[in-house]
């Protein structure tokens, strides 16, 4: 396998970034180059190659064939090796810095320090101080500052002042100092004097000390938290007035008291405002005001009530004077309380009376004038209102039992008070003024009525309902029943069916009221309570009965009688079936002959069947059968003989003793056969024939039905012989024969193919095909033979017209003898009589046989052969080839040999022959080679007797014929 070097495709780095990203030193790549390589495969190829086929080769066929196929294969292969990354060099793969770090710092990466502590720069040449150098200082070495002039410390972040300062004071800046309060001066050494200005602020007095000062209070008073002020609390608020007096409010208005020291502690927070019935007491109506109200005003004060009112201020030391009391008087109101102990009572059914005392006197707010009563029916919501000016009122034409809500109001000149609490008082009942209603019946049976009513409307009940009154009257019996009940419905029961009844209610409190419009209600129907009389069942024919009976007495129908129904019980299978009569008598019929009955009769209204009457049995007389044999079917079927089975008809429709059985069977005409027994078989029936079969049983009174019509048809059977009328050779077609025939007399069945057998009549003698035999797919049998395989199966022909056809596939000019067969599901026919025929001639097959060419002498060769294995008809010449210039045909009736001469000495001749019919000529035989002998050595001699030759030139094809007689001798 050759192969053949590429160059590198491609490079593929692999970084080791983690490394890198760490500070590693080092860092290495991963180069990946692939060399390709081409081979030559092989691989299979199919491809259609044509070629003859079938019989001689006359047909074309195709055929798949492989070749082989030649394609390049590539192959690629990685190679791996391992370099430095840019910026890094050495067997190790280490870091290049230029330039170089400083102070101890390493190379990390390429061009990129990593520093010692203390040190920073792309080379770790600057110094670092952590917390920076302030106000100008200048980092020197790691974490050292230099300071310029004021200032010192580690960051220079420190003042320097000289002298330093004095009496608490802060250096803030270089020779700068910031004193503490009460000194100045550059170094804070000068005392200050306070109370120069503004009485340092002080209430009262102010007295000056070394760096500071103090304040004072007079006496009687103390200094405050702040140092300046003094504790005095405010004084009394000015210019006090009450005004806007009303029935329950008041207005107080003041001007705030003067402050000489005006501060946080000594200005007013708030006032107090003082509302009492007494001068000399404080009250209970104190408020409190914020600092900035200037009025207030009081609510809910009492009507018709003198009020005293003080205001006072207050500061961070305390409640200042208040005023003198200011006196005010409220105006009068209505009532501000109901009136006390209301209560009410009834007289009767129709009225009641109410008391009550006056409201508390505190709430009373003026004089009372009268007093406003309310009452509400409270059933149906009616309102009543009225004034008395005493303290009590009565009621009339109230409604009986009913509740009432009241309540009253004292009134005063300015208005009404409040309404006391809701009160209820109810009237005394009395008896209903109205009947119930909605009285609704229904019957649950034929002795029950179910009744359901509704109570009297609300407002005419008048009290409590005890109990409900219902009086029922029977209309047939002019009957009247009393019944109660405490609940709205009610159950009549032990009622007489099919009765009427008038039914009405009354309601009862103290009193029964009126009863209900009577309702006419009819209890329902019930079965009859006994069975009609004179039952008798008497027989008509053998299929039917009569049945007679009376009517029922009136008083035991319990409705109306809608009609009968008769149960009659099949005593032999226990069947019963029930008839339905209007009246009687009644009959019945389709019964079974031969069957014995019981009867039996009831009366029937709409809700049912009253009591059957006592059982009558009667046996009817024997029938002929009224169904058919069951289960009529083919037991056994084969093409010449029929079995058929049954069974006998249903028990109930045997009508009697079955005495036999007649069966029907059809074919072109009908055959009426009778047998005792169940079963029969019918011989010389045709094969593939359709018949129908039918079969009835009788009885000594008659014959029963038919059962119904089967359709039997016979298998079918191998057909009979088929006859050949005429096997023709085909001029022009030398493998094919014509044969023509007449379809059997008896095909015994659907033919499904027609076969042809043949051989050659010269293999052995024509056998006789008149026998029965049974033929093969393969190979026709023929004649006595057990098994003749020297027929085959030449052709099959499917069913239909014409009855004559084509048949290839046989050898030219060769006699056949064939016969023809049919076939049918049940197998093939015995052949028929054979017929023979010889096939029309075709050129040679093969070429000549046994070819010998020899050299004679000097001038002359001698060709001899045998006639072709294959030669298709009668060998007319044979064409002598000579070097493919020369032909000879040589007529083959005489000889099977020529002699060539006039030819020159050691002469080289190839020779070719080929055999002739009427048809063409055949293939040519290999070329064979001679040499004449050479001059002077000649051997052998012929004499002629005679020998015609034709003589053609390949140029002008014209023959030139030669005849003689010739013995050839052998000469020694």
């Amino acid at each position: 396998m050759d192969r053949l070097s590429v160059s590198t495709s491609a490079t593929i780095v692999f970084l080791s970034l983690i490394g890198v990203l760490f500070g590693q030193r080092t860092c290495t790549t991963t180069q990946v180059s692939y060399q390709t390589t081409s081979s030559v495969g092989y691989y299979s190829e199919p491809y259609s190659q044509n070629y003859g086929c079938g019989f001689w080769d006359w047909s074309r066929c195709s055929r798949t064939r492989y070749r082989s196929r030649t394609r390049a294969v590539y192959r690629q292969t990685a190679v791996y090796r391992t370099v430095c990354c840019s910026g890094y060099t050495g067997s190790r793969c280490e870091a290049v810095c230029s330039p170089s770090c400083r102070n101890g710092g390493t190379c990390s990466s390429p061009n990129s320090c990593s520093c010692q502590s203390g040190w920073t720069g792309s080379i770790c040449t600057l110094p670092v101080c952590p917390f920076g150098c302030a106000n100008g200082g200048t980092c020197t070495r790691p974490r050292v500052c230099s300071c310029r002039s004021g200032w010192t410390g580690a960051t220079c972040s420190q003042p320097v002042c000289t002298p330093s300062c004095e009496n608490g004071g802060t250096c803030t800046s270089p020779n700068t100092c910031t004193c503490q309060n009460g000194w100045s001066g550059d170094s804070c050494n000068n005392d200050i004097n306070e109370c120069a200005v503004d009485n340092g602020g002080c209430h009262h007095t102010c007295h000056n000390t070394a760096g500071s000062f103090e304040c004072r209070c007079n006496s009687g008073y103390s200094l405050a938290s702040d140092g300046r002020t003094c504790n005095e609390p405010p004084a009394v608020p000015r210019n006090i007035v009450v005004s806007n007096v009303g029935k329950r409010t008041a207005t107080v208005s003041w001007v705030p008291p003067p402050n000489t020291f005006p501060n946080q502690l000594t200005a007013v927070s708030a006032y107090r405002i003082c509302a009492s019935q007494n001068q000399f007491q404080e009250g209970n109506r104190v408020v409190t005001a914020g600092q900035q109200s200037r009025m207030y005003e009081f609510t809910n004060l009492e009507e018709y009530t003198a009020y005293f009112f003080h205001v006072a201020a207050f500061n961070s030391f305390g409640e200042g004077a208040s005023n003198d009391p200011i006196e005010a008087t409220t105006l009068e109101a209505a009532p501000s309380a109901a009136p006390l102990a209301v209560q009410a009572f009834p007289n009767s059914s129709y009225n009641i009376t109410i008391l009550w005392s006056p409201p508390p006197e505190i709430d009373r707010n003026g004089v009372i004038i009268y007093y406003e009563i309310q009452l509400t029916e409270t059933e149906n919501g009616t309102e009543f209102q009225w004034t008395s000016p005493e303290l009590t009122t009565t009621r009339g034409s109230l409604h009986p039992h009913f509740h009432y809500e009241f309540r009253v109001a004292a009134h005063t000149s300015i208005g009404t008070g409040p309404f006391s609490a809701v009160e209820t008082v109810q009237t005394l009942p009395a008896a209903p003024t109205a009947a119930p209603t909605q009285l609704r019946v229904s019957n649950f049976d034929s002795s029950t009525i179910a009744l359901v009513w509704e109570p009297p409307p609300f407002t005419d009940r008048n009290g409590d309902i005890v109990r409900y009154h219902i009086r029922v009257t029977e209309q047939e019996t002019q009957t009247i029943f009393e019944y109660s009940s405490t609940s709205q419905h009610y159950t009549l029961t032990s009622l007489h069916p099919y009765y009427n009844y008038v039914i009405s209610i009354a309601a009862e409190t103290v009193g029964v009221g009126p009863f209900t419009t009577g309702l006419l209600q009819p209890t329902m129907e019930s079965v009859p309570s006994s069975a009609p009389g004179n039952f008798s069942m008497a027989v008509v024919n053998s299929t039917s009965i009569l049945l007679s009976w009376s009517e029922l007495p009136l008083p035991e129908r319990n409705g109306v009688v809608q009609g009968y129904t008769i149960c009659l019980t099949n005593v032999r299978n226990g069947r019963d079936t029930d008839y339905s009569a209007v009246s009687g008598p009644y009959s019945i019929v389709n019964l079974h002959p031969d069957f014995t009955y019981r009867a039996e009769v009831a009366a029937v209204t709409v809700v049912g069947a009253g009591p059957f009457s006592s059982q009558i049995e009667v046996r009817l007389p024997e029938a002929a059968p009224s169904g058919p044999p069951t289960h009529f079917s083919v037991d056994e079927l084969s093409p010449r003989s029929i079995t058929l089975k049954w069974g006998y008809p249903l028990e109930e429709d045997r009508n009697g003793v079955i005495s036999g059985f007649r069966v029907r069977f059809i074919s072109n005409n009908f055959t009426d056969l009778e047998v005792e027994n169940a079963t029969i078989t019918i011989e010389e029936v045709k094969p593939f024939t359709l018949y129908y079969a039918e079969v009835a049983a009788f009885t000594m009174v008659g014959i029963g039905p038919y059962t119904v019509r089967i359709r039997v048809l016979t298998p079918e059977d191998v057909p009979s012989p088929v006859s050949t009328t005429m096997l023709e050779a085909i001029q022009g077609s030398p493998t094919q024969l014509t044969v023509q025939w007449r379809p059997p007399e008896e095909p015994n069945g659907e033919l499904l193919a027609y076969s042809v057998c043949c051989r050659e009549s010269t293999q052995q003698p024509l056998c006789d095909c008149d026998s029965a035999i049974s033929v093969s797919s393969t190979s026709c049998p023929c004649g006595d033979l057990e098994q003749d395989t020297s027929y085959h199966l030449q052709a099959m022909f499917p069913v239909g017209l014409p009855h004559v056809k084509v048949i290839g596939g046989f050898s030219p000019y060769t006699n056949y003898t064939c016969f023809m067969t049919a076939n049918t599901s049940a197998g093939e026919s015995s052949p028929g009589i054979p017929h023979s025929s010889t096939t029309d001639e075709s050129t040679p097959a093969d070429e000549p046989q046994d070819i010998m060419v020899n050299s004679l002498n000097s001038t002359a060769i001698l060709i001899q052969w045998s006639p072709p294995h294959i030669p298709n008809g009668i060998i007319l010449f044979y064409t002598i080839y000579i070097n493919d210039s020369i032909t000879f045909n040589i007529i083959a009736a005489y000889q099977n040999s020529f002699m060539f001469g006039w030819l020159s000495p050691y002469q080289l001749l190839n020779v070719r022959l080929s055999a002739s019919t009427k048809v063409g000529e055949g293939p040519l035989t290999e070329s064979q080679s001679v040499t004449t002998d050479e001059s002077g050595t000649d051997k052998v001699y012929f004499d002629f007797s005679t020998i015609v030759i034709i003589f053609t030139s390949l140029t002008n094809l014209m023959p030139l014929q030669v005849s003689c007689m010739s013995h050839k001798k052998s000469m020694p």
